[in-house]
């Protein structure tokens, strides 16, 4: 082989070496571009999701967080009702109670002044009675009192009479005595 020859086909493979390279750099140059572009589409996608994960995270936590705090809110008017309506209560029951005293209070005072009542025109009735047998009584006495005085007046009364007649019978019969007309008068 000549030196021509092995320039030739020195320069022949420098040549398609040139080519080759240009080729394989033609064809690397756009395939790395092409994976770098993957990679960073890839990459974009990855982090996409996590961003997707940690916003729909963000959003679950977001949404159980307003729940919560609506849950508390909730809890709260709950509660605050529930301490109104326990209040009331308790207002209602000591009115109640207060209310009871007092009510209880006036009826024993309602009930004592019946009994009061009842009592005390039992015992006006028992001394009006009382006091018209008490002159029943005096009026019997006095009627009966009044009876054996006039009867005592009227034998009283028949007595002296008699005593007048005897007297006069006597001082008839006296002077007839005397007079001698003893015979003539009896």
């Amino acid at each position: 082989m000549s030196a021509a020859e092995v320039l030739q086909n020195v320069d022949t493979l420098c040549g398609e070496s040139i080519v080759g390279v240009t080729m394989v750099l033609m064809l690397v140059i756009p395939a790395a571009t092409a994976a770098v572009l993957v990679m960073v589409v890839m990459v974009f996608v990855c982090m996409m999701f996590v961003f997707g994960i940690l916003a729909a995270t963000a959003a679950v936590l977001a949404m159980a967080v307003m729940v919560l705090v609506f849950m508390m809110f909730v809890l709260m008017i709950l509660a605050a009702t529930t301490t109104v309506l326990a209040m009331a209560v308790m207002v209602l029951v000591f009115m109640m109670f207060v209310l009871v005293i007092p009510a209880a209070t006036a009826a024993v005072l309602v009930f004592m002044m019946f009994m009061f009542m009842i009592l005390t025109t039992t015992a006006a009735v028992l001394m009006v009675v009382m006091m018209l047998m008490f002159m029943i009584f005096m009026v019997m006495i006095l009627a009966t009192t009044d009876a054996v005085l006039i009867m005592v007046m009227v034998l009283m009364i028949v007595m002296f009479f008699m005593l007048i007649m005897a007297v006069m019978r006597m001082l008839v019969t006296a002077a007839a005595g005397i007079c001698g007309l003893h015979g003539i008068f009896l």
